[in-house]
């Protein structure tokens, strides 16, 4: 069965695209030398066992809940064997404490970074769009009350701190957007209209709540790789967010 791909993806930006073994310098998102998309070499190593007579395999335990996220941790390829191979040193415990700290740290860098977001850090985390082609996007500027919006949509106080974060600096966005659409009359329509195709296919194979909104925030940071860029990248869909343009009003 193995996790499922939006688990991985989720399990990857949770960890900053980094091994969460600790001290490991370990980057694992790869560029492409002749242009392609980057590659993740990460892997979503089961903290209990995935099969019977593997790692701290756990009988009691459901499959689902066996490649669920809570089950998983980020690592490279070298750390993921370590663990495995010497189980006696990395207990459950000891995995779900390195873990925890290390999503911790990566939070806590997305948060610090919204400060050092400006115009160009929007601009490389918008760079995609100047290929999106304009369907259908709504025209409705209401703006929900944002604990409503977050209920509606099923998410937890994780991804409400994002929310938060993100609306810090909701006015340089709103500003970044108003003067790019002053320069180009179609840039606000593209915007909308790539965050929009991807929430209804993501809707569409069934994702919802925190689920959905950290796929979508995966989406967002296509391309960018340094931290300010990706807090940027959240910005902007957290702006969409609030003015009722993505996600479910």
């Amino acid at each position: 069965m193995g996790a499922s791909y939006p688990t991985k993806l989720i399990l990857a930006m949770r960890s900053g695209n980094r091994c969460a073994f600790p001290g490991c310098p370990r980057e694992l998102t790869v560029n492409s030398p002749g242009g392609n998309a980057p590659v993740s070499t990460g892997q979503a190593a089961h903290i209990r066992g995935e099969q019977p007579g593997t790692a701290r395999y756990d009988a009691y335990m459901t499959d689902d809940e066996r490649n669920g996220y809570s089950n998983l941790i980020y690592l490279c390829s070298d750390h993921h064997t370590q663990i495995d191979k010497q189980e006696s040193d990395f207990s459950v415990d000891r995995l779900f404490t390195i873990k925890t700290e290390h999503e911790t740290k990566v939070r806590g860098a997305m948060v610090a970074a919204f400060a050092d977001v400006a115009f160009p850090e929007l601009q490389e985390a918008t760079a995609w769009i100047k290929s999106v082609p304009v369907d259908a996007v709504t025209q409705d500027y209401r703006v929900l009350d944002l604990d409503a919006k977050i209920r509606k949509n099923d998410l937890s106080a994780t991804s409400r701190l994002t929310i938060t974060m993100g609306l810090s600096i909701a006015p340089l966005v709103h500003q970044f957007v108003e003067n790019e659409s002053m320069l180009d009359s179609g840039y606000s329509d593209r915007l909308k209209s790539g965050f929009l195709s991807e929430y209804h296919r993501l809707r569409h194979d069934g994702l919802h709540g925190d689920d959905l909104f950290e796929t979508m925030c995966v989406f967002a940071q296509q391309g960018v790789r340094d931290q300010a860029g990706r807090s940027a990248a959240v910005a902007v869909l957290v702006y969409l967010f609030e003015r009722c343009e993505v996600f479910e009003k």
